[in-house]
C-alpha cells in the first residue's frame, strides 16, 4: 500500500491526523472497559496543545518529559507536544526521582508529565509537574477497582485532566520540524552499554509505520486492533504499537501493566489481531488457561523481540495459536533504539527458523571483523544501513557510524552472522547492557549505586540466565576487610531498591574476598560472566 497523504516533512501529529490508510475504524483507544473514538482523542490532543501553549508558554523547540505507563493520557500528552513542535523525552515510569531529574536536566525539559503512582514529590522538580490519574479514563467498575487497589504515591503537582477541558487560547496550528531537528528522545544503552539519550526526528517514525504491509501477514484492511503492552518509552511500543495504530486507524488496546489472566481476557474479548511483546510475556500467556484454551482465531500476527528468544518458545506458542484456531505465527525481529526499533523481522513472506529476521525495505546488513567484511556463515559484528537512523546521541559528537563504500553504516555492538539468503542470526551482545524482561539494565548504574554503600570495595554486575525474564542481575561484591556480609547484603538491597528501577535490583549477591582483574587492573567482567 502507498501512502499518498504522507509527506516526508510531516510531524507525527500530522501523520496521525492524515489517516493515511483511509480507513473508517472508529475506536482509537480501548482502556479497561472504556472506548474512545479517534475524533474524541484528537479533540483531547488539540485542547491539551492549546492549553499547554497558553498556561506554560510551550513553543516550538522546547522539551517536555513524559514519565508514564501506557494510558490515553500518555498518548494525548505525546501528540499534543508534537503538535506544538515540542520535543518529548520519554523515560521509564519506574525511574528513580534522582535519575528522572538528571534526564530532565540533560534534555532541558520545561515541563514534566507523570502518573499518579509514580513514587516522587512534585516539589523536588524545578519545572511544573502535571500528574495524570490513570483511573480517570477507565470504565466505572475498572476505575473503582483501580482506586481500591492502588494508592497515589506521587505527591503534589497539577491535575493533568483539567487541561483536557476548557480551551484557554485560540486553537493552534500544527508546527513542523526540520529533518535535522529532534522530536523524540529515547533512553538507550548505546552500542557500548553506557547510558545514552538518543535523538530521533519525526520522519523515522512515520517512515517505519509506512512499512506496515511489509511485515503484516494479511492486507491492511483486515486489521482492526492491536494489543499494546509494550511501554511508550520503548521504541517498538512508541512507534509500532502506538503511532502505527494512529496512522493506519487501528484500535490501540492499552495495558498499563501486564497480567497474564487479565491480558488474555482483553486479547480474546476485544479481538486483537496483533500481539507484540518480549519472551517473558508470552511464556506467562502459555501458562494461562484463559489464553491456551480460548478461541484465538482473531489473531493474525505475533511479534517477539529481545536478545534471546528460545526456539522452544516459538514452537510452543505456535502450537497454542494453531490449537486456538489462529493462522498467526510468532515472528522474531531485531532492531536497536538507534534505528527506532525493528529493522529486520521474520514475516509470512520472509521466514527462516531460528533467525532474527530479514531486512525491511531500505535496510542492508553486513558482518565485519577486524575491518574486514565477512562472507555468509561467518560470525562478526553486525553493521546496518537503513533509512531509520537516529540523529545522534544527545550532547555527544561521537556516534557509532562508519562510512564504507560511500555509505553510512551503524556499528551495532552485536555479534551475528548471515546465511546465504540474507537472514540474520544473533550470536551475542558485545556491549555489557543487560535486558531483564526486555527492559535495558545498565551494569555501570548498578555498580555506581552499590559502590556508594559503606563496606563495599568493588562491585561488578553481570547477567544471569532466567527462564522467565531472560536475564536477571547477579552482583559480585568485594567487601572491605571486616565487613559483615549479611548486614552488607541487606544494605546493598536497600540502596538498590531506592536508587534503581526494579529490573536492575540484583537477584543474587555473591561476596568474594577478591574480584578477578585483567592485565590492566580492571575487574575481569568476562571471567565473572563465564561463572554465572
Amino acid at each position: 500500500m502507498k501512502y499518498p497523504k504522507l509527506l516526508p516533512e510531516f510531524s507525527m501529529y500530522e501523520a496521525a491526523r492524515a489517516n493515511v490508510a483511509e480507513r473508517n475504524v472508529r475506536i482509537a483507544v480501548s482502556f479497561y472497559g472504556k472506548k474512545y473514538t479517534f475524533e474524541r482523542i484528537f479533540r483531547y490532543i488539540d485542547l491539551l496543545a492549546d492549553n499547554l501553549a497558553a498556561e506554560f508558554s510551550l513553543k516550538k523547540g522546547d522539551t517536555v518529559t513524559l514519565c508514564a505507563p501506557n494510558s490515553p493520557q500518555a498518548l494525548i500528552a505525546f501528540y499534543a507536544a508534537n503538535k506544538l513542535g515540542v520535543k518529548v523525552n520519554l523515560v521509564h515510569p519506574y525511574i528513580p526521582p534522582e535519575k528522572l531529574s538528571e534526564s530532565m536536566e540533560r534534555t532541558g525539559s520545561k515541563l514534566l508529565f507523570v502518573y499518579d503512582l509514580y513514587k516522587g514529590d512534585a516539589d523536588a522538580f524545578d519545572v511544573p509537574v502535571l500528574v495524570s490519574n490513570c483511573g480517570a479514563f477507565m470504565s466505572g467498575a475498572a476505575k473503582i477497582y483501580y482506586r481500591l487497589t492502588n494508592k497515589r504515591t506521587m505527591r503534589g503537582g497539577l491535575c493533568f485532566e483539567k487541561y483536557l477541558k476548557d480551551r484557554k487560547s485560540p486553537a493552534k496550528t500544527a508546527e513542523r520540524f526540520g529533518t535535522d531537528e529532534p522530536a523524540v528522545y529515547l533512553a538507550s544503552g548505546g552500542t557500548t552499554g553506557e547510558p545514552k539519550i538518543i535523538a530521533h526526528n519525526n520522519y523515522v517514525f512515520n517512515n517505519l509505520c509506512s512499512k506496515a504491509e511489509e511485515f503484516l501477514s494479511e492486507p491492511l484492511e483486515n486489521y482492526t486492533a492491536l494489543y499494546n503492552v509494550l511501554p511508550i518509552f520503548h521504541g517498538f511500543g512508541l512507534c509500532i504499537n502506538m503511532h502505527m495504530c494512529m496512522m493506519i486507524r487501528a484500535t490501540n488496546i492499552m495495558c498499563i501493566k501486564f497480567n497474564a489472566k487479565m491480558s488474555a481476557k482483553q486479547i480474546i474479548g476485544q479481538k486483537a489481531n496483533i500481539l507484540t511483546g518480549v519472551p517473558t510475556m508470552f511464556l506467562k500467556l502459555l501458562g494461562e488457561k484463559a489464553f491456551t484454551e480460548a478461541d484465538l482465531s482473531n489473531l493474525k500476527d505475533v511479534y517477539v523481540g529481545g536478545d534471546s528468544v528460545p526456539d522452544s518458545l516459538v514452537r510452543e506458542f505456535n502450537a497454542a495459536l494453531e490449537k486456538g484456531g489462529s493462522k498467526a505465527r510468532m515472528y522474531i525481529g531485531y532492531g536497536l533504539t538507534e534505528t527506532v526499533t525493528v529493522c529486520l523481522v521474520n514475516t509470512l513472506r520472509h521466514h527462516c527458523p531460528s533467525s532474527i529476521g530479514y531486512p525491511l525495505s531500505n535496510t542492508d546488513v553486513r558482518i565485519y571483523k577486524d575491518g574486514e567484511r565477512l562472507p555468509a556463515g561467518e560470525v562478526g559484528e553486525i553493521y546496518l544501513e537503513t533509512d531509520q537512523f537516529m540523529l545522534g546521541y544527545l550532547g555527544e559528537d561521537h556516534a557509532p557510524f562508519a562510512e564504507i563504500d560511500g555509505r553510512k553504516w551503524l556499528k551495532t555492538g552485536d555479534y551475528g552472522w548471515l546465511n546465504e539468503d540474507g537472514f540474520l542470526f544473533f550470536k551475542q551482545r558485545i556491549k555489557n547492557m543487560l535486558k531483564v524482561s526486555g527492559v535495558p539494565v545498565y551494569p555501570s548504574e548498578i555498580e555506581d549505586a552499590v559502590l556508594s554503600v559503606k563496606g563495599v570495595k568493588k562491585a561488578c554486575a553481570v547477567g544471569m540466565d532466567d527462564p522467565v525474564r531472560g536475564q536477571v542481575v547477579k552482583l559480585y561484591v568485594e567487601p572491605d576487610a571486616g565487613a559483615e556480609e549479611s548486614a552488607l547484603s541487606a544494605e546493598i538491597e536497600r540502596v538498590c531498591r531506592e536508587k534503581l528501577i526494579a529490573y536492575a535490583v540484583p537477584k543474587k549477591i555473591v561476596f568474594r574476598g577478591r574480584l578477578p582483574v585483567n592485565l590492566i587492573g580492571k575487574i575481569d567482567r568476562k571471567q565473572l560472566e563465564e561463572e554465572r
